[in-house]
C-alpha cells in the first residue's frame, strides 16, 4: 500500500531530548515526500504558534493537528476549531483555584495566557512551549474562545489530579496525559485520533494509507486511527506494549530512520522486539 499521509508527535518523538532535529536531513526527506504526493502532518498538544516555529523553511506548507486535535489547520488555512464551552470554563477555573500550586496555562486560536501569580521561573521555563505567552489576573478575563488548558503538575499525584478535573466537569472534557508532568484539558470528543479520522476523510485516505508516530499518552488515539501507527523506542512500558510498529528512540532521529527507508524503496521498518 502506498503511503499518502505520515503524522509526527513533537515532544518525545521527532525532537530529542534538546527539543532539536536535524533540519537538513528532514528537509531532503520533506522534499522527496513532496514529489510522493506525501501530506506531512504536525499533531501536537501544542499551540500552533509554537509548532510553526519549528518548520520555519516550510511552516506554511505543513498541515496542523495543533492542541490535541481541538485546532487543525492545512498551511495557513483553518480546517478545524473547537473550543470548551463557557460552563467548563468556568468550572476549571474554580478548580484552579482550589489547587493553587498547579501551574497553568489557558490557550486560544492566537494566544497562550498565564496567570500573574505564575512565578517567574516557570514562566521562563515554558515559554518555548508558548511563545509570545501574556499574563493575566484571572483566567475568566479572556474573551476569545479556549481551546484548551495545560497543566504542570510536577512530582504530584498526576492520576489524581486529572480525576479531580474531570469531576468537576462530570467528564465533559478530555483529561490527557501529554507526559512529563503535563495535563491537558480539552473538549472531551477532541484527540489526535479524531484529527487524523477528520484529515483522512478529507483527503480520501485510508488507515492503510497513513503512518503516524508518538511517545504518549496523547498520542495513542492517533497510534490507533491509522496501520501504521509507531510508538518511540522511548515511549514507557504500557505505551510500546500497545502496538505493534516501534521506531528507534528519538534522539536516534527514529521518526526520519522509519520516513526515509519508505522513501527509498518502499520498505516499511519495524524495530519492535
Amino acid at each position: 500500500m502506498t503511503i499518502r499521509m505520515i503524522a509526527v508527535d513533537m515532544d518525545g518523538t521527532f525532537l530529542n531530548h534538546e527539543s532539536c532535529y536535524d533540519h537538513a536531513r528532514f528537509l531532503k526527506a520533506y522534499g522527496q515526500m513532496k514529489e510522493k504526493g506525501i501530506t506531512f502532518v504536525v499533531a501536537s498538544g501544542n499551540p500552533l504558534r509554537q509548532l510553526k516555529g519549528n518548520f520555519p523553511e516550510v511552516a506554511d506548507e505543513l498541515t496542523y493537528i495543533a492542541e490535541n486535535g481541538a485546532y487543525i489547520v492545512d498551511g495557513t488555512q483553518q480546517l478545524f476549531l473547537d473550543a470548551l464551552d463557557a460552563d467548563n470554563v468556568q468550572a476549571i477555573i474554580a478548580c484552579l483555584k482550589a489547587h493553587p500550586d498547579v501551574m497553568c496555562w489557558a490557550c486560544t486560536k492566537d494566544q497562550s495566557y498565564a496567570l500573574n501569580s505564575m512565578s517567574q521561573e516557570y514562566f521562563e521555563m515554558f515559554l518555548p512551549y508558548f511563545p509570545g505567552v501574556k499574563r493575566i489576573e484571572d483566567f475568566s478575563l479572556i474573551t476569545d474562545p479556549i481551546l484548551k488548558f495545560a497543566l504542570y503538575l510536577p512530582e504530584k499525584n498526576v492520576v489524581e489530579r486529572m480525576a479531580d478535573f474531570a469531576s468537576v466537569t462530570d467528564d465533559q472534557v478530555h483529561v490527557v496525559d501529554s507526559g512529563h508532568y503535563c495535563v491537558d484539558l480539552i473538549p472531551a470528543h477532541i484527540n489526535k485520533g479524531e484529527g487524523m479520522r477528520f484529515l483522512m476523510e478529507r483527503l480520501h485516505l485510508s488507515q492503510a494509507e497513513v503512518m503516524a508516530f508518538g511517545d504518549a499518552g496523547n498520542d495513542v488515539e492517533m497510534l490507533k486511527s491509522v496501520t501504521y501507527g509507531y510508538v518511540m523506542a522511548n515511549a514507557k512500558a504500557d505505551m510500546r506494549e500497545q502496538f505493534a510498529y516501534q521506531a528507534p528512540s528519538n534522539d536516534d532521529q527514529g521518526v526520519l530512520q522509519i520516513i526515509e527507508a519508505y522513501l527509498a524503496d518502499g520498505t516499511i521498518l519495524n524495530f519492535k522486539e
